[in-house]
Order: structure tokens, then C-alpha cells, then sequence
């Protein structure tokens, strides 16, 4: 039984601390491993057989090195009906004008497009129904005869999602108006 405890003692000691070390370095991975992203919101679809700016939601992006480029441009665009969602720069140098979106997205690309001078069509997999201008060095400027309205393909559009509205508070928990403990009663 003694020499049963001489060897017993250590090697569960041993175990006890071979599991204490693998639990951490488990909990030490998992802390400092990245957060997973979001998924990105898929688009609206909605029925329609054209498409307006009103449809339309940009991201405006300055890729040249003209100061205050992508605000005129974004300024321009929402004159004529688009929702503009972001001006900004991009750390992306383009010398010509990109119209960039999903494929799918193809009227609203082609509305856009039309509003501006020697631009191009890309596309990307996004799925949320924005689409992003670059303007850059070699802007022409806009066309003074945009489209107003494209026809959809299959009749459906991809719309970029609004904003979920948040809750306001009531004027009472139970959300009527308190009784006036000053009114009369009514017979």
C-alpha cells in the first residue's frame, strides 16, 4: 500500500499539472483568438419594373488627388435623387471613374454609370445592395443627360437595407396617460 502511494502521489500530481497546463493554453488560444465578423446584410428585393437614383444607395470614394472631389461628386448625386450613404478617400489610386458593384445589382450600376463621364462597370460579391463610386485623376466630370430610370431584369431590385428602427420610450409603462387624480369622476 506505502509503495503504492510513493508512486500514485506523483503521477497524479503530474497529470493534475499536464491538465492545469492544457486548460490554459486552451483558454489563453480561445481569449485572444479574432472575433468572427458579421455577416454583411443580404440586400431588400422588392418588385419593379424600373429603377430610379431613389433605388439607388452610394458610397462615394475620392482615389485621386483632388481635394474635395468625392463631396461634389456626392453632392451631385444626391441633387438628382441618390442616397448617399459615405463620402470618403480610399488608400485605392484610380485614374478613371469605377461605377462598383454586384452583378447582380446591373440596373442600378448602369443608372449610376449614366451620370457620369467615361466611367466603368465592375463588379464584386457584395450582397447588400450599395454601390460604390471611385472617382480619380482623370475625372471627366458628369454627363449633363443622365438616364432617369433603367428597367430591372426579371422585374425585381436589389435594395440596400434601411436602418432598423429602435424603440422609443412611452410616456407610462403601460402606455397610456396616467389618470388626472384631480379630475371628477363622470356618472
Amino acid at each position: 500500500m506505502r509503495m503504492f502511494r510513493l508512486i500514485a502521489t506523483p503521477v497524479l500530481l503530474l497529470g493534475l499539472l499536464g491538465f492545469l497546463v492544457w486548460g490554459a493554453s486552451w483558454g489563453w488560444r480561445n481569449l485572444t483568438a479574432p472575433l468572427p465578423s458579421p455577416s454583411p446584410t443580404p440586400c431588400v428585393t422588392r418588385s419593379a419594373q424600373v429603377i430610379t437614383a431613389a433605388n439607388v444607395s452610394v458610397r462615394v470614394f475620392n482615389g485621386g488627388f483632388a481635394t474635395g472631389l468625392a463631396g461634389r461628386v456626392a453632392a451631385h448625386l444626391r441633387n438628382n435623387g441618390f442616397e448617399v450613404l459615405r463620402v470618403a478617400n480610399t488608400d485605392e489610386r484610380v485614374a478613371e471613374t469605377i461605377i462598383r458593384g454586384s452583378a447582380e445589382n446591373e440596373p442600378a450600376l448602369t443608372l449610376l454609370q449614366s451620370h457620369f463621364r467615361e466611367s466603368v462597370i465592375q463588379h464584386d460579391d457584395r450582397v447588400d445592395g450599395s454601390v460604390d463610386v471611385l472617382v480619380g485623376t482623370t475625372y471627366m466630370g458628369v454627363n449633363p443627360n443622365p438616364l432617369p430610370e433603367v428597367a430591372t431584369e426579371g422585374g425585381v431590385t436589389c435594395e440596400y437595407p434601411s436602418p432598423s428602427p429602435s424603440p422609443s420610450p412611452s410616456a407610462s409603462p403601460g402606455g397610456s396617460a396616467a389618470p388626472d387624480p384631480s379630475a371628477s369622476p363622470t356618472s
